[in-house]
């Protein structure tokens, strides 16, 4: 069955139904800080018991609020993502893989996922869902179904990787801490090539605010590893068992809508399942991401940005991309 118009459709009649929704909210709500630019779209107000801590208290990070913290019990999670090409040629179809990470298909696509969310606690959230994705969504016709990607040819688009996450949310001292365990199911036809069956990831966000200067420190830090059912040499060679990764960050606020915002890829490792040695890893090349958040409301953050590698900065080596976080 050929998925790519009604995924397409998917993708923008979200984007257009949040539109209203949040257009409408951010004349209403405010935050709880009062601040006027941070402002929540919820189907439900979280209540909470009595001597229940606020969230916001918790975390007063814009992307980290947008990413994980709606107040409502029942909320919809989603994030969508457009993977363009190059600076060089922002409208070309290739966007290289700049990184030389495992399981990564060099095309522009528009994804994204949609997750119902609840809210066990102030601190604690369980959500299930589902992505979205087109390969090349603005360079082909959508008629057309399927996309080469080197010797192999896949479904250009899809509704992918269905995923079970229990997230948690702190305040370690100084440290806004969020927590998140997940389980994916692998469906894509790049992932399946490859013999890949389920992922089990664990990642932790920690953020420190420089006093009141507006600038933060942080560290995401994830692990994960995979399961499989092709082991002939090809499967192996185009697949990573486990890996681990470590993306320093820093953020500065500009004002109540924007900040400033830069990740790097410094240490990021894989292990290939056609290494024998258990320990011996391979390293992805060193990325950087700069580019401007957006809080748009309070659950809508947007994140316009380029990726490039310090050690070889050229127009034709740095990738375009806009991210947005959003919660109703």
């Amino acid at each position: 069955m050929q998925l790519s118009s009604k995924v397409l459709r998917l993708l923008v009649g979200s984007v257009m139904a949040m539109g209203l929704s949040f257009t409408v909210s951010a004349e209403e709500q405010k935050d709880v800080n009062g601040t006027g630019g941070e402002s929540s779209v919820k189907m439900e107000e979280a209540k909470g018991q009595a001597g229940e801590e606020d969230v916001d208290q918790l975390i007063t990070n814009r992307k980290l609020r947008a990413e994980t913290c709606s107040k409502s019990k029942v909320s919809v999670s989603t994030s969508f993502n457009y993977n363009g090409a190059t600076v060089k040629q922002p409208g070309a179809r290739i966007r290289p893989n700049i990184r030389a990470a495992a399981n990564t298909p060099a095309f522009a696509s528009l994804s994204g996922s949609v997750a119902a969310k609840y809210r066990l606690g102030t601190k604690d959230s369980v959500s299930a869902g589902v992505g979205l994705r087109m390969f090349v969504p603005f360079h082909d016709s959508l008629n057309k179904s399927k996309v080469s990607i080197g010797t192999r040819t896949v479904e250009r688009s899809d509704v992918f990787d269905p995923s079970v996450d229990l997230t948690h949310v702190d305040k370690l001292g100084s440290l806004q801490s969020v927590t998140s365990l997940g389980v994916t199911a692998m469906t894509t036809d790049f992932s399946r090539a490859a013999g890949y069956v389920a992922n089990i990831g664990l990642s932790q966000t920690l953020i420190k605010d420089v006093g009141t200067t507006g600038l933060s420190l942080g560290l995401y830090s994830a692990i994960d590893g995979s399961v499989f059912d092709k082991f002939d040499d090809e499967a192996k060679a185009m697949s990573a068992d486990y890996s681990v990764g470590f993306y320093p960050f820093l953020e500065y606020v500009i004002n109540d809508t924007l900040n400033l915002r830069t990740i790097s890829g410094l240490w990021v490792y894989d292990h290939s399942r056609a290494e024998t040695n258990p320990w011996t890893f391979e390293k992805n090349k060193i990325y950087q991401s700069v580019g401007l958040g957006i809080s748009v409301i309070r659950d809508v953050y947007l994140y316009p940005n380029i990726q490039f590698l310090p050690e070889d900065v050229r127009a034709d080596l740095t990738n375009v991309a806009l991210s947005a976080n959003i919660n109703i």
